[in-house]
């Protein structure tokens, strides 16, 4: 596979499948990157005040959300890097995860991870091997990197096995030269985002004597409290009637709930919750009453 051929592949299936790696679930919104690589060899990642020194000859290729997608014009593969609210080794590890997920692709270990330090910050390493959209084995670096401020960068290298160790020794220099400071906590969109919103999604298939009926509803409520706290509850209900000419067809019912409670920050445009059962980060639009987060619409009550 050369290596335009492995860029353009999973830069379409990040297209095509809207996704925002190392998050979970958000839209992605992808951007053209400059033809010719970044005049300065220097980038940062301004709200989230993580800097690092470009490779040379490589560039931004693509920007995905709070994703920068790295690109050679020599060099076979592409390096995914993304900044996120990491507190244990385990909260980059299952954005990792994720990512394999939403891309479609089963990974498995071939270095298991490692904890070190690199760059003074406290590191995961691991490799792994995967199967692309065409059954093509991909081989992916990874190293995620923790900071004294709650934060990380995920650093995720990606080609085929033969052009692995040229980019590994990229990728080494690359997570060797971060650099991090505390990240700029956006309070005005917190205190913003005060208030109820609510997510309700519903269908009724009418009743026939054919057919039955069925109706099916979906309703979800996050309260933030503007400061810093939030609470989330859903509640799903579905009805079925089976066909019957009198009245005393039979039917079935059934419903769920779920809830969850805990912390909420925005740094930049990015919404990050943390509750008893993980951590969630998102990109999302606020305005006009309506809170779009994860694909997903909410209204202000």
């Amino acid at each position: 596979m050369t290596r335009s051929t492995l860029t353009r592949s999973v830069a379409c299936a990040i297209a095509c499948a809207g996704l925002s790696i190392f998050t979970r679930g958000a839209a992605a919104q992808i951007m053209s990157a400059p033809a010719t690589p970044n005049a300065t060899s220097r980038t940062a990642l301004t709200d989230w005040n993580i800097s690092y020194r470009m490779p040379a000859n490589w560039r931004v290729g693509q920007t995905i959300g709070r994703i920068e997608m790295i690109v050679s014009n020599t060099d076979a593969g592409m390096i995914f890097l993304a900044p996120g609210m990491y507190a244990t080794p385990q909260d980059p590890i299952a954005d990792l995860s994720t990512f394999y997920q939403q891309m479609q692709m089963q990974a498995y270990p071939v270095e298991q991870p490692a904890m070190g330090t690199i760059a003074g910050l406290r590191s995961i390493t691991a490799m792994y091997a995967s199967a692309n959209q065409m059954g093509r084995m991909v081989q992916g670096r990874y190293i995620a990197l923790l900071t004294a401020h709650g934060t990380g960068v995920s650093l995720l290298a990606m080609t085929t096995q033969d052009k692995m160790a040229t980019l590994r020794t990229t990728l080494d220099q690359l997570a060797a030269s971060v650099k991090a400071e505390a990240p700029s906590v956006n309070r005005q969109a917190m205190a913003a985002l005060a208030g109820q919103w609510i997510l309700y999604d519903g269908k009724v298939d009418p009743v026939t004597t054919s057919s039955g009926g069925a109706s099916h509803s979906y309703e979800e409520t996050v309260v933030f409290d503007g400061q810093g706290s939030y609470r989330w509850s859903s509640a799903s209900q579905v009805s079925v009637t089976t066909p019957g000419i009198s009245a005393g067809a039979g039917s079935a019912n059934g419903s769920t709930t779920d809830g969850d409670q805990g912390s909420y920050t925005v740094i930049g445009n990015t919404l990050v919750l943390k509750g008893t059962k993980g951590q969630l980060a998102v990109d999302f639009q606020l305005g006009n009453g309506q809170l779009i987060a994860a694909g997903k619409r909410y209204v202000r009550q």
